[in-house]
């Protein structure tokens, strides 16, 4: 099995936090902050939180300094239940982003993911 090329980033400029599988992406669909990358099987492959520090309740100083961050996400007929566990040097931001939307799915798959930084 083939290594991941998963890619974590912070744009302090910008305050977008994003995290990446390295899939082609073949839609995005838009919740509030957060606009969720789906790859062509119909699998999760990336996340961008639109005005980070806000929408996590964490310092811009903070983010600048993340170690790395997971995503476990849960797929269901007809619903997917995505959670980030983001960590930094002395703390964890868990943060949970249920979506009632059909991607094809006819069982129940968990896949998880390990972001680094570079």
């Amino acid at each position: 099995m083939a290594k991941e090329n998963t890619k974590i980033n912070y744009n302090e400029e910008e305050d977008i936090l994003s995290l990446s599988r390295g899939r082609k992406i073949r839609a995005s669909i838009d919740v509030g902050d957060f606009i969720i990358d789906i790859d062509t099987a119909g699998f999760v492959t990336g996340i961008e939180i639109l005005d980070a520090s806000k929408t996590l309740q964490l310092p811009e100083e903070l983010l600048v300094n993340l170690i790395k961050a997971s995503m476990n996400v849960t797929y269901k007929p007809n619903y997917i239940h995505i959670n980030l566990l983001i960590q930094f040097k002395e703390k964890e931001k868990d943060v949970t982003i249920p979506l009632t939307v059909d991607l094809g799915h006819k069982s129940i798959i968990n896949k998880r993911t390990e972001f680094a930084v570079a």
